[in-house]
């Protein structure tokens, strides 16, 4: 029968804090191993050997240890608790410290993914913690006496190596839960291949290198793509790469020569590390790719207890929303979904998960308990088919506006009203009330039917009825996403000046108006993006002229002259600016003025590249380079005073 030694279980420990620290020494003694222990609480030291900060413990990914603590009598962080349970060997205990009345608790978490600058109540969370550690209690008391637990299933490994090393596609792909194997898979392949490998950071690689050959050589993922290697080995490989950012898996995937090389990826994409669902939704859709899947543990036993557990509470292993065929004629109704409704929140969490590369744990628990959030459905027959999640944003104080606008605030919550100040320096756009659509998302087999396009007229007709002024939607470029947005009466508003690690491209704002406020809004903002887009369109990779009628009329105005003294005096960034300082630029040549912009115009006209710049000026880096230009552009305001700030 089953040992209960070799599988992993979890011990919950509620109570006063101080007691329960108290405890632990006790068991420490008891319990011989690494008890690694992730809590933000320095008390913690006085009782235990070995505590990582909750923000580091993606540090332990690819590791493993025996026994751990998880201290969430403070702070709950679902990604953080996942990782821990996936480092874990077989045999380990995993302590998890929750306060004593959680009921009434206030999860310190919360200030991470709920818009308030306060811990907030999390019932829904508590009401799904609770309802899992019932699951998770009668899996052991139903099945332990019925069940013989596997051993690891080493042949499963072996029949996947040798399938990877028959493979002609130019890129391989294994995929598989935590605790299966991908490392020590790829460090097995390195014995057959001539092979470099990179990952986010070297100690991740710790499983990897155990079984690798011993001359494999490890390059940082920037310091490959700075080096420009020609002559690669006949394999480079990824490991973790769902934890690096896309815009740099793409330029790793683009240093190696397909013809000569190729490329073995491993990741784990259950969502709560990294680009999740982004890494194979985004970088590999066109790619000619072989995908491998390991399915049993190697790291533990079968039918293991913690395994069980992590996964009922982050939601994993539900049938995919994309399988769903339902085909009937029935009609679809649209409603607001009530917020202690659970089986419909978990639900929506996965069609998101399903749909969405960017949807990570911290949206379950958005989902579950944050404020300012309304949450809309489409269901035919009782099956969910989409969904929407839009925020409340905007009616800001005159004085944040300000501050928000000089650079020096940037407040919790309000993200397109707060960007349309700090970047798009149009200060209207937070004191007016909008709302934005966070998330949409439809099951494959019902897209392209309006039900997007529906739920999103549902959403404009309620703002409507609550006298907002527009509605607002931020989402990664594509020519698709554009056209899609345009078609429902979005205008474009504002472009940022940065990939997205998550999408490996740009983000775009857009609004629809709702009364005249809205539509004067729209009005000024479009406008200001059409006369900048000609700057823009040098150091940004978007269409815009497939996008925009360019605003030929460039002359220096007060607004520009407003926004570089933000600029200057203020925090409002260079790229915000950016538009502003070309035409003072343009302006100050035809001019032949007698101040020069030297550092200024160089770094213009080398598209923004600034490294050459820094070594042509002797500068110590881009902070320098920044100050510099900051300065010559005073120089310039202050011998030419037509236009006083006006505080």
């Amino acid at each position: 029968m089953i040992n209960l030694d070799s599988t992993r279980t979890l011990w919950v420990l509620r109570g006063d804090v101080t007691k329960l620290f108290s405890q632990l020494s006790d068991i420490i003694k008891q319990h011989k191993g690494d008890w690694i222990t992730i809590s933000d609480q320095a008390i913690l030291s006085n009782y235990v050997p070995n505590i990582v900060s909750i923000s580091n413990t993606k540090t332990l990914l690819g590791q493993e240890y025996l026994h751990a603590i998880f201290d969430a009598t403070q702070s709950f962080n679902l990604e953080a608790f996942a990782m821990l349970s996936g480092t874990l060997v077989k045999g380990s205990r995993l302590i998890l410290l929750l306060p004593e009345n959680y009921n009434l608790w206030a999860d310190k978490d919360s200030l991470r993914w709920n818009e308030n600058a306060y811990p907030i109540p999390v019932p829904n969370f508590i009401n799904h913690l609770q309802h899992t550690i019932s699951k998770f209690n009668g899996f052991k008391k139903n099945n332990f006496s019925e069940c013989y637990l596997t051993s690891p299933d080493y042949d499963e490994q072996q029949h996947t190596l040798k399938q990877v090393l028959n493979s002609d596609k130019p890129i391989h792909v294994i995929t598989a839960k935590r605790g299966r194997g991908k490392s020590a898979l790829a460090g097995q392949f390195s014995h057959y291949r001539h092979c470099i490998v990179t990952a986010p950071n070297k100690k991740s690689l710790t499983t990897f290198f155990r079984f690798a050959k011993p001359d494999v050589r490890f390059y940082a993922p920037d310091e490959l793509i700075e080096k420009g290697v020609d002559d690669f080995a006949d394999y480079l490989i990824i490991d973790e790469a769902a934890m690096i950012p896309l815009p740099m898996l793409k330029k790793l995937l683009q240093l190696v020569n397909l013809d000569k090389s190729r490329i073995l990826l491993t990741t784990t994409v259950e969502g709560y590390e990294g680009t999740g669902q982004g890494f194979l939704l985004k970088l590999l859709n066109d790619k000619q790719c072989d995908y491998f899947h390991l399915e049993k543990p190697i790291r533990w036993n079968g039918d293991d207890q913690l395994e069980y557990f992590t996964d009922c509470l982050v939601l994993n292993g539900l049938i995919s929303a994309e399988n769903q065929r339902i085909n009937n004629t029935k009609p679809i109704d649209y409603s607001i979904v009530a917020r202690h409704d659970l089986s419909s929140l978990k639900e929506i969490f996965y069609l998101l998960k399903t749909a969405h590369y960017q949807t990570t744990l911290v949206d379950l628990r958005r989902l579950l308990d944050a404020t300012n959030l309304t949450i809309w459905q489409a269901k035919q027959s009782h099956n969910l088919i989409g969904a929407a999640i839009t925020v409340k944003e905007g009616d800001l104080p005159d004085d944040l506006i300000e501050e928000i606008w000089k650079g020096n605030r940037r407040p919790k919550g309000n993200m397109v009203a707060q960007s349309l100040v700090a970047h798009a320096g149009v200060k209207q756009a937070a004191k007016l009330k909008s709302v934005r659509i966070n998330r949409i998302a439809v099951i494959a087999s019902y897209r392209r039917q309006n039900i997007a396009t529906q739920l999103i007229q549902h959403t404009y007709e309620a703002a409507k009825k609550q006298h907002q002024d527009f509605l607002s939607v931020s989402f990664a470029y594509s020519r698709e996403n554009y056209q899609f947005w345009s078609s429902v009466g979005f205008v474009l508003v504002h472009v940022g000046s940065r990939l997205e690690a998550s999408s490996g491209t740009y983000s775009v704002m857009a609004i629809k108006p709702i009364n005249q406020n809205g539509i004067n809004l729209v009005n000024v903002l479009s406008k200001k993006l059409q006369r900048n887009m000609m700057w823009l369109k040098e150091i940004i990779a978007l269409p815009f002229d497939e996008m925009l009628i360019a605003d030929t009329d460039q002359q220096l105005t007060k607004q520009d002259i407003m926004e570089l003294y933000g600029f200057c005096y203020f925090h409002r960034a260079f790229e915000a600016t950016y538009a502003s300082l070309c035409r003072l630029q343009q302006f100050n040549d035809k001019q032949n003025n007698r101040v020069k912009l030297s550092v200024l115009g160089a770094l213009l006209k080398n598209k923004n590249q600034g490294n050459a710049i820094i070594q042509q000026f002797q500068l110590t880096g881009r902070k320098a380079l920044l100050e510099t230009i900051k300065q010559e552009v005073k120089q310039w305001l202050n011998s030419n005073n037509e236009v006083i700030y006006e505080k």
